[in-house]
């Protein structure tokens, strides 16, 4: 019994010593700040992406950038049913970036980089639902989408 006591208190301090770090949550690789910044497109994805960037905004780092961002959002039908009423639905936000590195060699070239999400949803009977969970969606999608640039930018 003490053995096996023993043995699992070896193996929890090995497990909690083992050196594991999660790649997103590092700080000192997004070294990088926004002089100016803008964004045209859909107004409930701009405020969520204004959100995440806000906190690079006229930072002291090294790395400098000039970004513009255009947004959009499309709703299609994906699928029908037999007397021909959607099923499902097809959400697909893009985000297309020019951004200029005032910090580089080729200091005042643009660049441009493009994301896309898109994910199918089910048709709901209750319209409150199906606004509540598109809304949900639209919102984790664009997150993700601002964090994917985030990560680009910090390692361009």
């Amino acid at each position: 019994m003490i053995r096996k006591i023993i043995f699992y208190i070896l193996i929890i301090f090995g497990m909690s010593n083992c050196g594991y770090s999660p790649i997103l949550l590092d700080t000192n690789s997004r070294n990088f700040s926004i002089i100016d910044f803008e964004i045209e497109g859909n107004e409930k994805i701009n405020n969520i992406i204004e959100n995440k960037l806000k906190k690079y905004l006229n930072s002291n780092d090294e790395k400098k950038y000039k970004v513009k961002i255009n947004t959009g959002y499309q709703k299609i039908s994906a699928a029908k049913d037999t007397t021909g009423n959607v099923t499902n639905f097809k959400l697909t936000i893009t985000l297309n970036s020019n951004f200029v590195d005032l910090s580089a060699k080729e200091a005042g070239k643009i660049k441009t980089i493009s994301f896309s999400e898109s994910t199918v949803i089910n048709k709901s009977q209750n319209n409150y639902e199906q606004n509540t969970y598109e809304k949900f969606v639209i919102k984790n999608m664009s997150e993700l989408l601002a964090n994917k640039l985030i990560t680009y930018l910090s390692r361009n």
